[in-house]
């Protein structure tokens, strides 16, 4: 049998996420603070006033409705809003001003709480001193208040960001799947010496590959702006840019430090690969799980299933994830009944089970997995080991339990939100370290279908 390419997935692609489909409805703020202005003088020359949420001015409408969102779907509410508050703060400390505009006669400041309040202090003298542009200034503040308030698999991207910060971990323009860990394994979602940003993985035929960029590489700064002390997720979006143009990475591999020239573009992610390269040995290779892979690997299957294989091999390997349904409806083709994994939240409880109707309900399994096989890709992984017996050959994965919800703001922004996370029927998570195979191996680059195939049944032994 030939290798089959089946039709080319439309990815829509970062941080390695499970990403749940919805149209999220917002409820209206409640504020502590009186929706009346309260005039406050910060130092002479300055005046401004702090409202509460009712009606934000557009300037601090994706705070506000960020906000909301937090306390109405994060995976940890109720969340501490002198945590976010302190990071919104922080920022505006810190911030460095790049765009100037004339200072207001009275800075008008809208908050979601009290704890925000020195937020607006704060912003004021910066305002003062700097004449600093306020729309840029409270960007800042809404970037580190969902970069370091929450955990690391939340995050916010400005409008003039949107689409480059993929949904299922890879950059987009570049083609790179980030992670930045530290000595105990977890994840940060500030980059720090003992948290450093690493390439775990490079999308084949596209522009990092093509610059040179390597799985391993660490990224110590992005245009000539080090990366430390920066967010995890806003560092992407830098790179990811608006999918245009240059960005110089500095990269540090073991051959020495070096200055990465990639030219962004457009990603083609590679497609699902069905192949008979063994007698009664398949070969099914999944790139990722966005929507229309449950119908390629369906097809796949069918072609397959004409040769009745005694084992199939699932080549996961560097598979960043995408959406949970996805990798739910894939799982159904190999698990006969029962439930496949569950997601758990503050109030929800959802069991995904198998219809018991899949095409290779029969066949031995064995899944190929490595640190860039990761979220969506993991649940695969762990179902059909728990469920079905695969044996699981590679390396530790990714380690992201968390699944994801995409909320389109009113300023053009979005919102990647951890609302839930899974784990399988037996309790089994990759929150720390991933999933461990049931045999290491370093699978070695450039090897056919059949010498995959080799390795993995020799391995397997």
């Amino acid at each position: 049998m030939r290798p089959m390419r089946c039709r080319v997935a439309a990815l829509a692609l970062l941080l390695a996420a499970c990403n749940v489909q919805t149209t999220p409805t917002t409820q209206g703020t409640v504020s502590t603070l009186p929706d009346a202005e309260a005039t406050t003088t910060t130092a002479p020359g300055q005046d401004y006033t702090v409202q509460g949420c009712i009606s934000p001015q557009v300037t601090f409408s994706a705070l506000c409705e960020i906000h909301e969102l937090i306390h109405i779907w994060h995976v940890d509410r109720p969340v501490d809003d002198s945590r976010l508050a302190a990071a919104a703060i922080e920022a505006i400390d810190s911030y460095v001003v790049t765009e100037t505009a004339p200072r207001p006669r009275t800075l008008q400041c809208a908050v979601p709480s009290n704890e925000f309040e020195p937020m607006c202090a704060s912003l004021a003298e910066l305002v003062l001193e700097s004449e600093a542009a306020v729309g840029p200034a409270v960007e800042a503040a809404v970037l580190a208040m969902a970069d370091f308030g929450l955990d690391p698999f939340s995050y916010y991207v400005p409008p003039d960001q949107v689409g480059a910060f993929r949904a299922n971990g890879v950059v987009g323009g570049v083609g790179v799947l980030l992670d930045a860990r530290d000595a105990a394994g977890s994840k940060c979602a500030r980059i720090s010496d003992s948290c450093l940003l690493e390439i775990v993985y490079v999308v084949e035929d596209n522009p990092g590959e093509a610059a040179g960029l390597m799985a391993g590489d660490v990224i110590v700064a992005v245009d000539g702006e080090p990366t430390i002390g920066k967010g995890f997720a806003a560092t992407a979006v830098d790179i990811a840019g608006e999918e245009t143009g240059v960005v110089e990475l500095t990269v540090q591999r073991e051959s020495g430090s070096l200055i990465v020239a990639v030219e962004r573009d457009e990603l083609e992610i590679p497609t699902v690969i069905v192949d008979l390269p063994v007698d009664d040995i398949g070969y099914l290779r999944i790139p990722d799980f966005e929507d229309d892979i449950p119908d390629l690997v369906d097809e796949a299957l069918t072609s397959l299933s004409e040769f009745r294989p005694d084992t199939i091999v699932i080549d996961l390997r560097d598979n960043p994830g995408g959406l949970i349904d996805s990798a739910i409806n894939v799982a159904d083709q190999f698990i006969d009944g029962g439930v496949i994994i569950e997601s758990h939240a503050p109030d929800e409880f959802i069991e995904y089970t198998a219809s018991g109707s899949g095409l290779a309900l029969s066949p031995r399994l064995i899944v190929l997995v490595n640190q860039g096989t990761a979220s969506a890709a993991e649940i695969l992984a762990a179902s059909l080991r728990e469920r079905r017996g695969a044996l699981v050959i590679g390396s530790a994965t990714f380690g992201k339990d968390a699944v994801q919800i995409p909320f389109d703001l009113r300023n053009g922004g979005e919102m990647f939100m951890a609302v839930a996370r899974w784990q399988t029927p037996a309790g089994i998570s990759v929150s720390e370290g991933g999933l461990l195979p049931d045999v290491e191996y370093d699978w070695p680059v450039g090897l056919t279908n059949e010498e995959i195939v080799e390795a993995a049944l020799e391995a397997g032994q």
